[in-house]
Parts: structure tokens; C-alpha cells; sequence
């Protein structure tokens, strides 16, 4: 019983420091260069996962497979039985039209496969509940270091707003006009990356890293990733 007692102690204190390292108060400003999670590891996520109900073992895992650098990435894995996979990270609602305006990249390293921005916001002139939507954009099957989305004119709403009908395509400028109609403040709550192939062909898999989103770039690496915890990098999901 000792031996058991000694044990679950070791994992409290472990879950401590980890509590105390992590970045839990992340959420408390906008993320962006000074407020960023840098690297994501299976011990450390540095709040990268998936909490979403509806989204419930979506969540990608951090891998050792290599992309751009030599430590891992994050990794997606599709099937009939998981047709979709995504993880985010909180945004500390930064307002959308910052987003814009800021004119910083959005980008990522990509193996070949299907991988899309996902940018969750709430305040939107949806004329529902708290203006839940998302804005999506794929980016191009192949690898390599994807397009700025900052500049595209391929996103899409996953709701209608004013003169954009949900799937019309537009620049996040044309989005956040729309959003922001009527005086609506539109805020950025998670951003992240998902994978959802077409449906006559579910089965896939993509690797991302170096996730890059108003001035914060985080890195995904499984190289060492136990760390001082070693074994106990299991205990800590990333969904």
C-alpha cells in the first residue's frame, strides 16, 4: 500500500509542475507572438487538443513522422469509422477584424494529404444564439509549406451571414464585414487544423507542423516529448 501511496503521490506532483508549466492562463489574452504556445508535445500539448463534445476522438495525435525538422508533427489519420480529425488552440478571443488587419501569415508545413484551417468564432451576425460559425480553407493536396490563407479568397462559412449564404467563398475581409454587421463584434475563441477527406474516399493521412497564426508559431514535436515525466506522457490526453 506504501509502494501504491508513493506512487500516486510521484503523479500528483508530476501533474503539479505540469499544471504549473503548462500555459492555463494561455487563453487570458489574445494569442499571438508573446502569447504563444511554441511547441506541443503528447506530454506538454501547450493546450493544443480537442475539448468539443461533438468532436469527441477527432483530436490528432503529435508523432514522430517528420515533415520540415526532425522532432515529429502533428498527425491526422482518417477512416470510414473516423471520417474526420481535427485539433485546436485557444484564440483568447482575438477580435477577427485584428486578424485581418494585422496582415500576419497564416500558414503551416504539410505532408501530402488533406488538411483545412479552421477558425472558430462566436459575436457573428449569424441571427442565432452567441454567432457560432466556422471559417474554413483547404489547402492543396500536395506537401510543402502551404499558401498564406491571410490572403486568400477561398474560405467559407460553415453559417449564413448577411449577403455571404453558408459555403460562399470570400476573403476573411469579406468575412469579417459580414460578421461584424449590424455592430456585431466577431471574436476568434479556438484556431486549428482538420482533415476530412472527400466521402467516397475517407481513408487518408496528413502530417501539419509549424502551425503559424497571428504571429505565433508552434511547433509539434515527439522527440524527447516524455521529458522528466518519461512513461507518464500517456496521462495526458489531447482530447
Amino acid at each position: 500500500m506504501k509502494r501504491n501511496l508513493i506512487r500516486v503521490t510521484t503523479i500528483g506532483a508530476a501533474l503539479g509542475i505540469v499544471g504549473l508549466i503548462a500555459p492555463a492562463g494561455a487563453n487570458a489574452a489574445p494569442v499571438s507572438e508573446a502569447n504563444c504556445a511554441k511547441q506541443s508535445t503528447p506530454g506538454n500539448p501547450a493546450g493544443w487538443g480537442n475539448t468539443f463534445g461533438d468532436e469527441r476522438g477527432q483530436a490528432g495525435k503529435v508523432t514522430a513522422t517528420q515533415v520540415v525538422d526532425e522532432d515529429g508533427s502533428l498527425e491526422f489519420v482518417t477512416t470510414e469509422q473516423t471520417p474526420r480529425q481535427a485539433s485546436y488552440h485557444g484564440a483568447g478571443r482575438l477580435p477577427l477584424a485584428d486578424l485581418v488587419t494585422s496582415s500576419k501569415a497564416l500558414t503551416f508545413e504539410k505532408s501530402a494529404g488533406q488538411a483545412n484551417w479552421q477558425i472558430r468564432v462566436t459575436g457573428a451576425n449569424t441571427g442565432a444564439g452567441d454567432g457560432f460559425l466556422t471559417l474554413v480553407w483547404t489547402a492543396p493536396e500536395g506537401a510543402g509549406k502551404t499558401a498564406d490563407a491571410a490572403a486568400s479568397n477561398q474560405w467559407w462559412a460553415t453559417r449564413d451571414l448577411p449577403g455571404m449564404p453558408k459555403n460562399t467563398k470570400g476573403t476573411l475581409a469579406d468575412f469579417v464585414e459580414a460578421a461584424n454587421s449590424e455592430g456585431k463584434t466577431t471574436v476568434v475563441d479556438h484556431y486549428g487544423i482538420s482533415s476530412q477527406p472527400p466521402a467516397a474516399t475517407p481513408a487518408g493521412k496528413v502530417n501539419v507542423d509549424n502551425v503559424s497564426f497571428n504571429g505565433c508559431t508552434t511547433n509539434f514535436a515527439a522527440t524527447g516529448a516524455g521529458g522528466a515525466f518519461g512513461s507518464l506522457e500517456n496521462i495526458f490526453p489531447m482530447n
